[in-house]
């Protein structure tokens, strides 16, 4: 929603200046509201006590939301304008800059923080070795996807998974059990393509 007015200009610009801000590159999170369980944002510029987003997502000045950050991290806040696809929030509580943007520590390097998962119950389809199966993708990321199936695969297996919506990917099994298979695309779904992806009809079955 575009500001249309000199007070919603003047409010931005002063909520702008008086937030000291750390720049933030690009940080990529998963963006909860009022009527949507979670669509990707990218998190511009951030301060203890707020910070600037980029988002489809339809938001109004005064409006809860939460955002989950790459390792689980969560933000939550209320909105105080909007423009330009773009969004101020104000955090509840103040943030610990410094945790959220810091390197991890030495005891945790070997963890990889896991990108933030959005929900589905799309059916799609893998092929291994030729072989088509239907699964069920019950999570995605912009790095993988939990998939439903009828049998389990071994781990480290390559297939291809065909999601309604999406372009082919390529895929590696990381691991399973009666129900489940997670696996790690060799190419990242784009941040774009997401987005999308996530609000249009296809994502909703």
């Amino acid at each position: 929603m575009e500001p249309n007015s000199a007070i919603a200009s003047e409010n931005r610009d002063e909520w702008i200046e008086r937030a000291p801000r750390t720049v933030a590159t690009l940080l990529v999170g998963k963006l909860r509201h009022e009527g949507n369980p979670g669509q990707l944002c990218r998190v511009r510029n951030l301060s203890e006590r707020g910070m600037q987003i980029d988002t489809i997502a339809s938001l109004l000045p005064d409006m809860r939301i939460t955002v989950e950050l790459r390792g689980g991290a969560l933000l939550n806040g209320a909105i105080a304008w909007t423009g330009g696809g773009r969004a101020g929030v104000r955090f509840d509580t103040p943030a610990d800059v410094n945790a959220i943007l810091g390197k991890p520590q030495p005891e945790a390097a070997t963890v990889r923080p896991r990108s933030p998962r959005f929900a589905a119950d799309i059916p799609a389809r893998i092929s291994s070795f030729g072989r088509p199966i239907d699964v069920v993708v019950a999570d995605l990321s912009q790095g993988g996807a939990c998939l439903r199936l009828q049998r389990p695969l071994r781990d480290d297996t390559e297939v291809i998974l065909m999601i309604p919506g999406l372009p082919s990917r390529r895929c590696t099994t990381r691991w399973s059990n009666e129900e489940f298979t997670g696996v790690a695309f060799h190419d990242p779904i784009s941040y774009a393509e997401l987005s999308a992806w996530l609000d249009s009809p296809a994502a909703r079955g």
